[in-house]
């Protein structure tokens, strides 16, 4: 009977232990299928790729064009970024709360400065960035973060 006991204690434990890893993820959902970009013809979209002379400094998620695009954190929307000087078209957004500075490039913005935004809620639609670059480019959205002393951090495990 002793022995019984135990095991539902030791089981009990485990499960509560894998219900407050589970629950503990640092980010939410940035797309539905929060897939990476596997390499294609222009690069690869893991953390650290090579960039020619520089490292990707986030991820490439998988996006079709107008897909719902979700905010990985609490915070306020503190600036409309552009990636690219010569092309206006393209658009991402930049949140930042107490432990994270977050941006998303390849996006319609729902939401507009200074909005305070919930992590999961829509802030914008997924843009078309193989319309730039051609088919062969995987459609993507590209996120990055950076904690509280601007440093950037792989955000791959944070989800």
């Amino acid at each position: 009977m002793a022995v019984n006991k135990k095991i539902y204690y030791i089981a009990g434990a485990a499960l509560l232990i894998l219900l407050l890893m589970k629950g503990n993820k640092a980010l939410a959902a940035v797309t539905k299928n929060q897939k990476i970009r596997d390499c294609d013809p222009f690069g690869c979209g893991n953390f650290g790729a090579s960039r020619g002379s520089r490292k990707h400094q986030g991820i490439d998620l998988v996006v079709s064009p107008g897909q719902d695009i979700f905010s990985p954190i609490t915070g306020k929307v503190t600036r409309i970024a552009y990636p690219y000087a010569s092309d206006l078209s393209y658009k991402g957004l930049e949140i930042v709360n107490e432990q994270y500075r977050v941006k998303i490039f390849y996006i319609n913005p729902t939401v507009a400065i200074p909005s305070v935004v919930t992590a999961g809620q829509k802030i914008a639609e997924a843009q078309n960035i193989a319309a730039k670059y051609g088919s062969t480019m995987t459609n993507h959205v590209h996120f990055e973060v950076r904690n509280a002393l601007n440093q950037v951090i792989d955000p791959t495990n944070l989800f």
